[in-house]
């Protein structure tokens, strides 16, 4: 019963909000008295925490180097499989998780800053392999602005979402990260790739 409980929280946290969806909501959900749901988690900041705890486990089992073609593409299907493991449509959830569960926040702060990190590293080392990204690129600095940005993103006050959807969002940030790497080579299979995706959003 405790991991349906984790499952059915964490996917309704991530759709409305760790704050505006309730204890209440999640009992009526499951089919449950609140009784029942207190009985197994104490309170809604364990439950938050155990959520939080299955979100990185399923990321840490996710492996970013798997795929076929070019590191372009990868990057590209990653964010589509990241888009369907997670269902995230919209960045309420992490603004709520840092406002009203700060030590949760920094806790999945640190583990995505380090995730991140090693992402840019691997895509890096892979982009320079196929010989489509820039020799002289200043890791640090890239990695650094790749996360400054990132956070920026997930701002209302910088990208409202009525405004900014959240995933248009983030494949347009993903393709001028990319147009900062690319070199001559690089730009023409990124220009085919994002070519690829506009067919099949079309289609």
């Amino acid at each position: 019963m405790k991991e349906k409980i984790i499952k059915t929280a964490l996917e309704h946290f991530i759709q409305y909000g760790f704050k505006t969806f309730t204890m209440d909501d999640l009992a009526k959900e499951l089919g449950i008295s609140k009784k029942t749901l207190y009985e197994h988690f104490a309170t809604k900041n364990i439950l938050v925490e155990a959520c939080l705890d299955s979100f990185i486990d399923t990321m840490k089992a996710f492996d970013f180097t798997e795929g076929e073609g070019s590191i372009i593409e990868r990057i590209f299907a990653n964010n589509v499989k990241t888009q369907q493991m997670f269902k995230v449509t919209n960045t309420r959830p992490l603004w709520e998780l840092q406002k009203h569960f700060p030590e949760l926040y920094e806790r999945l702060d640190a583990f995505l800053l380090d995730r991140n990190f090693e992402w840019i590293d691997y895509i890096l080392e892979q982009g320079r392999k196929e010989g489509i990204f820039h020799k002289y690129i200043n890791d640090k600095f890239y990695k650094a602005f790749y996360v400054s940005m990132n956070l920026a993103r997930c701002s209302p006050k910088y990208f409202p979402e009525t405004e900014f959807p959240l995933w248009d969002t983030i494949l347009n940030s993903t393709e001028y990260f990319l147009r900062i790497l690319v070199n001559e080579k690089g730009l023409k299979e990124l220009e085919r790739v994002l070519q690829s995706q506009r067919q099949q959003s079309a289609g």
